[in-house]
């Protein structure tokens, strides 16, 4: 398997062990220190994705289209994430957003994972993906530290 997916997919399993964490607690003070590690790992990854991974296949007519669709599930993503950010972490209602929440990425991991993986893979050539994940890592570890 290519090199950026590998990658990509460990973000992925760190991102979903911190939601399955998030979505079974219930005390607030828990919450908020496991949502600020979501956002610290969640944020610079889908920022990263979409100034580096997103852009070659939206050039590609075969891949744009699943290209298009992750960069509006990570749009949906960021406008509930800045209303979990707002709301008390003590709050019923919050953990049912949280719960759908972390449906929506899972689905999101699910598609890029099969579809943007699988058109990227017929859209890009090795040396393409090495500049990508190169350029990749240097975003997500800027984006980390700005977060900070």
């Amino acid at each position: 398997m290519n090199e950026f997916f590998q990658m990509l997919k460990k973000d992925h399993v760190e991102i979903k062990g911190i939601l399955g964490k998030l979505v079974e607690t219930k005390e607030s003070k828990k919450r908020e220190e496991l949502f600020q590690k979501l956002r610290a790992e969640l944020v610079p990854h889908m920022k990263a994705e979409e100034i580096t991974f997103y852009p070659p296949l939206m050039e590609n007519k075969d891949a744009r289209e699943d290209a298009m669709e992750g960069i509006e599930e990570h749009h949906v993503s960021d406008l509930v994430l800045k209303e979990l950010e707002k709301m008390p972490k003590g709050e019923e209602k919050w953990g049912a957003k949280m719960g759908v929440f972390k449906e929506l990425v899972e689905h999101h991991i699910k598609d890029e994972e099969s579809k943007v993986f699988k058109s990227a893979q017929k859209a890009l050539d090795p040396e393409e993906f090495q500049a990508i994940m190169k350029k990749f890592d240097q975003e997500k570890q800027k984006l980390k530290k700005s977060l900070k």
